[in-house]
């Protein structure tokens, strides 16, 4: 107890460099707080988000990479419905969605922006030459509804309810209010490249739209009017297929695979491609969204480590340096104290017992102050660089990248749709307790063995016989 009392005691002696030892653990151990939650906080949200992102497998036609290998529509390799459905059956999944786009016309229907005089009679020239009607609007199926994309967000329901049975579909409110469209009301729809799939849906919800008309230009200039999604008839899965299909062409089929374990995407694939899908078929998880999702908080979290350890480095580096100087000035106290009979070890836990209870003082007032730190610093890295991936995107054209392949205009922007992670909650969690209390004892460790080692080199009458 005495020694402990005679620390307490030189504290106060000698208290502008303890004051000054006490300042560089301070700012370390704010430092590791403020980098620590964060990076912790940072990596919690990037896991949950590649558990989401990194488990959803899409397995699509990929005409993009047939166009840019010089394949056409023509050589398309196409899969039967029940092939889709029998990947599903798989050891390595949790769940599936079912999803599929069509394009589809109607002479009763009239599209957003499509001014002709009369709707559904307008057509094209095809890649064969043949006249054929032009394609107005598209049927948007799942078969998980909670699965849509911007709802809750950009689209909500404001009159009726979501579909819950074959047959039943909501629209937007722009198309419902352009053909006078209320609620139960029945439409009539025919397929883009099908003869005799044809649908009778009834109205059961109308759903607000914020978002915006046409994903790329390009659809907005060639008169796409079934890529504006306020054309977008929204059904079940089970309706589309109800028309009989038996191959996917003329869908755009967008089933959605969820993996148990994101690690396993590789396995899936070779087992779907022994059960017979072609290699024109892509099996990926959504890559650029899931980068363009924690873009922001990877660059946070790097950041927030690369701090961490320059602080922890430099602060060390004048920490020692400081305990060397300040041991270095007690010399002749220690001889004294060791001519008086003090053992070494004594004079030693007196000195590391200063250095631990200046690190207690400062862990006590550095998790404080770290924790309140915490939340506005990491609030402006993630808006810096949520700003910065927006400036990026938005110089880049949204990163559309739209290609003519096989007679159809296709997207390679996955992560259109997706925006970046722009919230963050960052709390002193038991982990991050655990860590700043080792990150302490080893600032009082290092503090207190510089001194320990130069002591146990000194001799009391050498120093003393120094000092006269």
């Amino acid at each position: 107890m005495y020694l402990v009392d005679n620390a307490l005691k030189n504290l106060v002696r000698n208290k502008g460099r303890n004051i000054l030892i006490a300042v560089v653990t301070f700012a370390i151990i704010v430092g590791a707080v403020v980098t620590l939650t964060i990076n912790n906080a940072a990596s919690k949200i990037i896991d949950d988000i590649r558990l989401d992102l990194g488990a959803r497998v899409e397995v699509r036609q990929d005409f993009i990479e047939m166009h840019q290998i010089g394949l056409g529509r023509e050589d398309a390799s196409y899969i039967s419905i029940d092939a889709f459905l029998s990947f599903a059956d798989s050891g390595y999944l949790s769940k599936a969605i079912y999803g599929a786009d069509m394009y589809a016309w109607s002479d009763t229907f009239r599209a957003v922006d499509d001014y002709s005089e009369n709707p559904g009679e307008t057509t094209r020239i095809n890649d064969n030459g043949e006249e054929v009607l032009v394609e107005t609007l598209k049927l948007v199926s799942t078969s998980d509804a909670d699965s849509l994309a911007d709802f809750g967000t950009l689209r909500e329901i404001t009159s009726g309810d979501m579909f819950n049975s074959p047959g039943e579909c909501i629209i937007s409110e722009d198309a419902a209010l352009l053909n006078g469209i209320s609620l139960y009301d029945v439409i009539k729809l025919s397929g883009a490249y099908a003869t005799g799939k044809e649908y009778s849906l009834t109205v059961v919800g109308i759903y607000s739209d914020l978002t915006d008309d046409y994903t790329n230009w390009i659809f907005a200039m060639n008169g796409r009017f079934a890529d504006n999604r306020r054309n977008e008839i929204i059904t079940s899965f089970d309706t589309l297929m109800a028309a009989g299909w038996e191959t996917n062409y003329g869908l755009d089929m967008k089933t959605e695979y969820y993996l148990k374990n994101p690690d396993d995407i590789r396995l899936f694939e070779s087992e779907v491609r022994a059960k017979g899908l072609p290699v024109t078929y892509n099996v990926s998880i959504n890559q650029a969204a899931y980068d363009k999702v924690t873009g922001p908080l990877s660059g946070m979290k790097n950041a927030a480590v690369t701090f961490m350890v320059v602080i922890l480095i430099l602060g060390a580096i004048v920490l020692a340096l400081l305990s060397f100087l300040a041991v270095r000035e007690r010399k002749y106290e220690v001889g004294v104290l060791r001519a008086m009979g003090m053992e070494r070890g004594k004079v030693a836990f007196g000195m590391l017992s200063e250095a631990v209870i200046i690190a207690v003082v400062c862990l006590v007032i550095g998790l404080g102050a770290g924790s309140a730190m915490a939340q506005p610093v990491a609030n402006g890295i993630l808006a810096g660089r949520v700003a910065a991936a927006e400036a990026e995107d938005a110089a880049s054209g949204g990163g559309n990248k739209v290609l003519f392949a096989g007679g159809q205009m296709q997207t390679n922007d996955n992560a259109a749709g997706f925006v970046p992670e722009s919230e963050i909650r960052v709390r002193l969690g038991a982990d991050v307790l655990v860590q700043i209390i080792i990150l302490t004892v080893g600032l009082a460790a290092l503090s207190g063995l510089i001194g320990v080692a130069l002591i146990t080199q000194y001799e009391p009458l050498k120093i003393l016989r120094e000092r006269s």
